[in-house]
């Protein structure tokens, strides 16, 4: 995949964590041009993070710099960067003590498709529009992923119905919600997030519809490309559906002192 378009793939992952981070109470979204930081104010290291941009042209004074932030907040964290041919980048600073994380997260993306499957029929979908409706998809949405669902409205809370370019959609059976997806447009892209399935409803496709429903979502905006970052579980069932591996976000942990 060309550099530019994974270019405007970053640009929607970064738009989405601002989005999450900026609407909580606790969190603070920076960016300049070598860096963008996203803390979420709690002591959660997969949460807290600097993402490195290219072209690296000071990286251990920048490396430092997020190092520094989250030190001064006593929050842990890591640094965050597009693997490929910046590899140079991962070798240098683990030669200067960070510790790259064994697990990577791959992004994966799908050319927009001209029709889309029929979801499961046991299985309705439907556009979160009001608050009440937000509330249940949170939390869903938290116990799917296994997160507190205490903070949930940290993150994901009213103003998400207000932003012309974010769609929540909840996967109800039987009046009962089960799955969730989110869509964040971004120009060409159609970020896809917060997939997430109840664990005792799993198996019976309502992620996969849900995803199929976060990219309809993507055509109306006119969007050439579907985007997410899989999980270890999501993995293969997106790439059942089509989504080819195109890149991975490497993690790195700060040396230990």
């Amino acid at each position: 995949m060309r550099q530019d378009s994974l270019f405007v793939l970053d640009c929607n992952y970064l738009d989405a964590n601002r989005i999450f981070i900026v609407s909580s109470k606790r969190g603070e979204y920076r960016e300049r041009r070598d860096v963008a930081i996203v803390c979420c104010g709690l002591p959660a290291e997969a949460l807290n993070w600097g993402f490195l941009k290219p072209p690296y042209d000071d990286l251990e004074a920048t490396a430092a710099a997020v190092r520094s932030y989250f030190a001064d907040r006593k929050l842990p964290f890591n640094l965050t960067f597009r693997d490929g041919e910046q590899r140079p980048v991962l070798e240098k600073l683990e030669s200067s003590g960070w510790r790259r994380k064994s697990d990577p997260t791959p992004g994966m993306t799908l050319a927009m498709p001209t029709s889309l499957p029929t979801p499961p029929t046991r299985l309705a979908i439907q556009t979160v529009r009001t608050l009440e409706q937000l509330v249940a998809f949170r939390d869903v949405a938290f116990r799917g992923f296994g997160y507190p669902v205490s903070v949930a409205p940290l993150f994901l809370d009213e103003r998400l119905l207000e932003m012309p370019h974010v769609r929540c959609y909840s996967g109800l059976v039987d009046g009962a919600l089960v799955a969730t997806s989110m869509l964040i447009a971004t120009g060409s892209v159609a970020g896809i997030y917060w997939v997430a399935t109840l664990e005792e409803q799993r198996g019976c496709g309502y992620g996969e519809a849900l995803t199929w429903a976060a990219v309809g979502g993507g055509r109306e905006f006119s969007c050439g490309t579907a985007s997410l970052q899989a999980s270890k579980l999501g993995r293969r069932v997106y790439t059942r559906m089509g989504f080819e591996h195109v890149l991975d976000y490497v993690h790195l942990l700060p040396p230990e002192v």
